[in-house]
């Protein structure tokens, strides 16, 4: 368990604010399970107690990391056929190909954010104390 005062950080794969309804599907269908969150991570931590909410887009990074797992993959083509065989290399550069045109297309987006643990949280209904006392 985090302590008071302690320190989290994570990166995330998310739909960016404002696209439209269709949009959204289309992200959610290409990116990683639970990529289209019906809110924020930045709400999300505060509702957990989290203070000292920082984000930082890292999306550039995102792309040209993806851009490489293609352009490596294309390289290796002819052995990675060998083990995963036509059908697997085949879907794995299509879906490599679709997440690149998604990033590059604003539909996905990858934020790396990091939060304090609260001093002041609450365990159960109006409680101010940890919940071993």
């Amino acid at each position: 368990m985090l302590r008071p005062g302690g320190r989290l950080a994570f990166h995330t794969i998310e739909v960016p604010p404002g696209l439209s309804a269709a949009k959204r599907r289309r992200a959610s269908l290409i990116g990683p399970p639970g990529v289209a969150v019906r809110t924020t991570y930045p709400s999300l931590l505060r509702s957990a107690g989290f203070i000292e909410i920082d984000e930082v887009d890292v999306t550039t990074e995102y792309l040209a990391t993806h851009r490489r797992w293609l352009a490596a993959t294309l390289r290796h083509e002819e052995g990675l056929r060998s083990v995963l065989g036509d059908d697997g290399v085949h879907e794995g550069i299509e879906r490599r190909r679709r997440t690149v045109d998604a990033i590059e297309g604003g539909l996905l987006s990858r934020t790396l954010y990091s939060a304090t643990r609260s001093h002041r949280l609450r365990y159960g209904r109006g409680a101010r104390s940890s919940p071993n006392r």
